[in-house]
């Protein structure tokens, strides 16, 4: 299967509400640039998105683009992907989404993961089994992995849209 991890846009700037700190317009304009990237190359099954506004806007931009490309992924909120979560439990519950929605066909799907630092560099790091990386907002990285297992997993694309 493929996952697709992806940071959410620019946001606002921090605030007491971290969760709900919205996508600003160049935050909007980057989703859209990692969209049209990931709908040209990827054909999307599942979008599992954070629960705070800033990756669910950024997912919704993504969710579109791949309609708007004749796909049709389901979307799924998972609640253990914010910033600070565990990258082990959300793995596990990413993994549990994938499993009730596939079963143990997942092959050929390709599942889009919407989120945040540091925890998108964690579960990334986790996965392919090398130190974490920072990501740029709105970037998008691609693995390959028949499980999702520590090290199972291999890289195979990179996008960075515009940064500020």
């Amino acid at each position: 299967m493929k996952l697709i991890f992806v940071r959410h846009g620019q946001a606002g700037p921090y605030c007491e509400d971290d969760a709900g700190r919205d996508l600003t317009e160049f935050g909007r304009l980057q989703a859209a640039q990692t969209a049209q990237h990931i709908t040209s190359m990827h054909q999307l099954d599942l979008i599992i998105a954070s629960p705070y506004n800033r990756a669910d806007q950024t997912a919704k931009i993504l969710q579109e683009q791949a309609i708007a490309s004749g796909q049709s992924p389901s979307f799924v909120t998972v609640s253990s992907i914010t910033p600070d979560d565990d990258p082990v439990t959300a793995l596990d519950d990413i993994d549990c989404v994938i499993r009730a929605k596939f079963n143990m066909d997942t092959d050929d799907k390709c599942i889009a993961i919407v989120c945040h630092m540091p925890i998108v560099a964690r579960m990334v790091a986790q996965l392919d089994g090398l130190s974490p990386a920072t990501f740029e907002l709105a970037e998008c990285r691609v693995l390959q992995t028949t499980v999702l297992a520590e090290g199972l997993a291999r890289s195979v694309d990179v996008f960075i849209p515009d940064q500020p």
